[in-house]
């Protein structure tokens, strides 16, 4: 099973909604046009026109944050500097780690009214009461296939 397919298992049995798992821009275009919060780019994309996605999610005025999901060397530092990536995890980290580095880099239109969101989040557990509307739509943009 590929890192991708495993990511959203993860993430669908922890309560949150995969939109798509997606092998190219065209295809994951398809699906910009939901509410996305989180863009994730699984690995390195074989083909680096892919990901073009993360800028037509722009242009299109999406919320999506991007996010790269991968083993973090310098290809994958200055893929995120080319492609305006803000976000990075180390995928080797544990599944619910990056849970809560999500549940803390949420768009502020996830922010419950009665609470504030810091500009330094602790490194702790989001209230039980907060996990089941954390985030109302993910993408996932599979990766075609890691460099080996």
């Amino acid at each position: 099973m590929n890192y991708a397919q495993k990511l959203a298992d993860y993430l669908t049995s922890a309560g949150i909604q995969v939109a798509a798992l997606a092998t190219s821009k065209e295809q994951a275009l398809m699906f910009c046009d939901e509410r996305i919060d989180f863009l994730i780019i699984a690995g390195y994309l074989k083909d680096r026109n892919n990901y073009g996605v993360i800028e037509e999610c722009r242009s299109r005025r999406l919320p999506a944050i991007a996010v790269q999901w991968a083993m973090l060397d310098a290809l994958i530092s200055d893929y995120c500097r080319t492609y305006k990536i803000p976000l990075r995890f180390e995928r080797t980290l544990p599944m619910d780690e990056f849970v809560l580095f999500l549940w803390r880099h949420r768009p502020s239109h996830l922010v419950l009214p009665d609470e504030e969101k810091p500009a330094i989040q602790r490194d702790t557990k989001p209230a039980a009461k907060h996990q089941k509307i954390f985030v109302s739509r993910i993408m996932t943009f599979l990766r075609h296939c890691l460099f080996p």
